[in-house]
């Protein structure tokens, strides 16, 4: 090989990276003009330089401009053969130049810095070998076969023209002159074709032609490489343009993203090239909910804020974190509770809170939180009536718009209820706002089983201060009224434990006894001669029990006596005991549709952390499960909570919209089902003291053998303390037991039928006298009794009651 070509070569793997716009094609294992090719690695070009000139000088005087000479990128050129110096010109300032001793064509700039000096080599070549070489380059790139798609059609025509042109010469024959010539349009032809296939990183570039821009359609995602460039042309004229880059623009974009924008710029053959990036690092961060965080762009503080969140009744927070999007949490730290007493829907409890946390990228977030909660001292306390069969009335008592009004003590006597309602349910009903709370003491009885109920009031001021007050309710009873019909019929007395009953008289059908918990109480009914006494239907409590006795006189008269046992109890039933949490707004996040909005978004229920919304005002919320609703960002919610019988709450819900003027109110009735207060059934059944072969609470109906069918008792056995209640029926030889739940939606009717057993007849295994009455057990004090001056006519007990 031509030691001028070997150090072409050489100086071709030394030279610098193309850069500041300038380009070269790329051919393998050969010197193109200049002996440079672009190749990765190679050193940066010097923009500096680009104005430099070089000029060839012969023998005998003859001089011109070097071909294909690129200063910057430290590409020499060629000259003609028989070139004996090469001379650089348009030197920058403090650079100079110097011609190696070995070789005339290889001259060497030196730098004011050394690292930037540049050495190039010029290749001596004659006009016909020149000739043939842009010819044959010339033919190659014509002959490409992704020629058409890499160049316009309008320089790849110029091209063939040239090659045309060419073609009518003999290199052998030819002067060099014309050679010269034919080469030089040959390479300006190459030189001259219009790239049209740019790609960058994988992407293909597009043409604009009114700025003359190649650009991508998108942005580039993540940085290029240090040494990546643009690369367009064919298979054997792959032209590489390197970039210029542009200082990178970082912002935080987001909160926890942060976005780096630079933009790479080149130009080739009089057309520009403008590669956006975009680099996005991070995953924006939102409250769990997605409401955003904002902030400047540039700031390293981004904030949100989270008005959604109540106080309970005791001014306690619903949360003490946030959760944020990537699932973390942050602790919140509260503030103290404040009152507004100028709200426009009336005071306002509010609290303030903040949660923070730095990222990585310098950014701060921080969660301004509001709760809030209406003040309210409303005060509702009533008497829940319950019957036997899950009826249920409210009786109102105490209703007061502000317990903080007065601190005098409340007593209240209810109107008087007819004599046999002594022996319905009594609880005590209270609907109070989160302000006015109640502390409720254990029932208390009074005469004719009147029921007294006591507690405390203690509510507080718009001030912050605490009232105290105290509280009793009364419901009574009539008195039994007189009978003078059918006195054959009347009966000779009725005992209480072996004592004759409180205000005892013959013609007085009804009585109520009281008892203790735990006290056994047995009635006797003594019977005249000549009368028969039944016991008939009777209905069961958990902490009472009527029980009816039928006189049959000897002349035909009918009376029917009945004794109401209540007992006084200090463990309440399921449904007395129950008490749901307290209402939980799971909205407050959203706008809401207008500032006068005054509607909550939706009513429903909350179990397990899941939100169920219901369409209407009256709906069943499952065990475990707690009242809930959805408001809208601004609005100010009251809930005044209280039970309506049963396991029925009512929901008072006052709505004041974000304007701060609209206000609408709204209640919602929901039923709270449990395991218990659902639930309805015997334990157990047992006929003359026998308990029953094969019973099952599944299983509805039996016959039983008995000594005497018409005088049989049934006694049923329940769980007394899920609040169910039982009505026992006798109708000869059958008897229907109705068990009611305590919520009243559930019933079970048992039917047993007797029949005549010859066997406990002959062996007296019958009641022999003694009814049994199933009742629960509640500590309390009896009456006062008094001696009987009649004999009883029942020395063997066979009507008696155990109660």
């Amino acid at each position: 090989m031509d030691k001028r070509i070997s150090r072409t070569l050489a100086a071709t793997l030394a030279a610098a990276t193309l850069a500041g716009g300038t380009a070269a094609p790329v051919w393998a294992d050969q010197p193109t003009a200049g002996g440079a090719a672009t190749r990765t690695g190679q050193r940066a070009p010097i923009a500096g330089l680009a104005g430099v000139t070089a000029r060839w000088r012969d023998a005998q005087g003859g001089t011109g401009p070097v071909t294909g000479f690129d200063p910057a990128n430290g590409r020499g050129g060629d000259v003609p053969a028989g070139t004996t110096a090469v001379t650089l010109d348009g030197l920058p300032d403090g650079w100079t130049q110097s011609v190696s001793k070995d070789d005339p064509l290889t001259v060497t700039l030196a730098a004011p810095d050394q690292a930037q000096s540049r050495t190039y080599t010029f290749r001596a070549v004659s006009a016909a070998d020149r000739f043939r070489e842009s010819l044959k380059k010339a033919e190659t790139i014509r002959d490409d076969r992704d020629a058409t798609d890499a160049y316009d059609r309008a320089s790849l025509d110029a091209l063939g023209k040239a090659i045309g042109d060419a073609g009518k010469l003999d290199a052998d024959t030819a002067g060099d002159q014309m050679l010269a010539k034919a080469a030089d349009g040959l390479d300006q032809a190459v030189a001259g074709l219009r790239v049209v296939n740019w790609t960058f990183h994988g992407q293909t570039l597009a043409y604009d032609v009114a700025s003359k821009t190649w650009t991508p359609a998108t942005p580039l995602g993540q940085a290029p490489g240090t040494d990546e460039k643009i690369t367009g042309g064919s298979t054997s004229n792959r032209i590489e343009v390197s970039t210029t880059a542009s200082a990178p623009d970082v912002r935080n974009t987001l909160a926890g993203v942060t976005e780096t924008d630079q933009v790479l710029t080149a130009s080739h053959g009089g057309e520009s090239f403008r590669i956006p990036i975009r680099i996005v690092q991070g995953t924006e961060i939102t409250l769990k909910d997605g409401t955003r965080f904002t902030g400047s762009e540039n700031g390293s503080e981004w904030t949100v804020t989270d008005t959604g969140h109540r106080l309970d009744k005791d001014n306690m927070p619903d949360t003490d974190k946030v959760e944020l999007s990537d699932g973390s949490t942050l602790p919140v730290a509260w503030g103290k509770a404040t009152l507004d007493p100028s709200g426009a829907a009336g005071p306002v409890w509010t609290m303030s809170g903040k949660a923070t946390r730095t990222l990585d990228n310098g950014q701060t977030l921080t969660v301004n939180l509001t709760a809030s909660r209406a003040w309210d001292a409303k005060l509702s306390i009533g008497v829940e009536h319950r019957t036997a069969d899950g009826n249920t009335t409210l009786i109102p008592g105490v209703d007061l718009e502000d317990a903080t009004a007065a601190d005098t003590p409340l007593d209240v006597t209810l109107p008087t209820l007819p004599y046999a309602a002594a022996g319905d349910q009594y609880a005590p009903a209270v609907t109070g706002g989160d302000d006015a709370t109640v502390t409720l003491k254990p029932t208390g009885l009074g005469d004719d089983g009147m029921r007294v109920f006591t507690g405390t009031v203690k509510a507080t001021r718009t001030d912050g201060t605490i009232v105290t007050r105290r509280f009793t309710i009364r419901q009574p009873f009539d008195k039994p009224s007189r009978t003078v019909g059918a006195p054959d019929a009347a009966l000779d007395g009725l005992l209480v434990n072996g004592q004759p009953i409180q205000g005892w008289d013959p013609d007085i059908l009804e009585y109520t006894i009281t008892a203790g918990e735990d006290d056994k109480v047995t009635v006797s009914p003594r019977a005249k001669a000549g009368q028969t006494v039944k016991a008939s239907d009777t209905t069961l409590t958990a902490h009472s029990t009527v029980q009816h006795w039928t006189v049959t006189g000897p002349d035909g008269g009918n009376r029917t006596y009945t004794v109401t046992l209540v007992r006084d109890h200090r463990t309440p039933t399921a449904d007395e005991a129950f008490k749901p949490s307290d209402p939980k707004d799971t909205g407050g996040t959203r706008e809401a549709p207008g500032p006068d909005t005054a509607t909550l978004k939706s009513v429903g229920w909350t179990k397990d952390g899941t939100y169920h919304a219901e369409k209407g005002d009256e709906y069943l919320i499952p065990e475990g499960g707690s009242f809930a609703y959805e408001s809208y960002l601004g609005q100010i919610v009251k809930i005044t909570p209280g039970r309506d019988h049963g396991m029925t709450w009512k929901y008072r819900i006052g709505v004041l919209a974000p304007d701060g003027v609209t206000y609408r109110t709204r209640t919602v009735t929901v039923t709270y089902l449990t395991e218990a207060t659902h639930r309805a059934g015997l334990t157990g059944l047992s006929v003359d003291g026998r308990d029953v072969d094969g019973f099952s609470p599944d299983r509805l109906e039996y016959t039983v053998g008995v000594a005497n069918p018409e005088r049989y008792v049934v006694t049923p056995s329940w769980d007394k303390q899920t609040g169910m209640s039982v009505t026992k029926h006798v109708d000869g030889a059958d008897t229907t037991l109705t068990v009611t739940s305590a919520d009243g939606l559930t019933s079970v009717v048992y039917r047993v039928h007797v029949e005549y057993d010859a066997g406990l007849a002959a062996t007296g295994a019958g009641v022999t006298g003694v009814i049994m009455i199933a009742v629960a057990a509640v500590l309390a004090a009896a009456g006062t009794w008094f001696a009987s001056r009649h004999k009883p006519h029942d020395p063997d007990g066979d009507t008696d009651a155990t109660m």
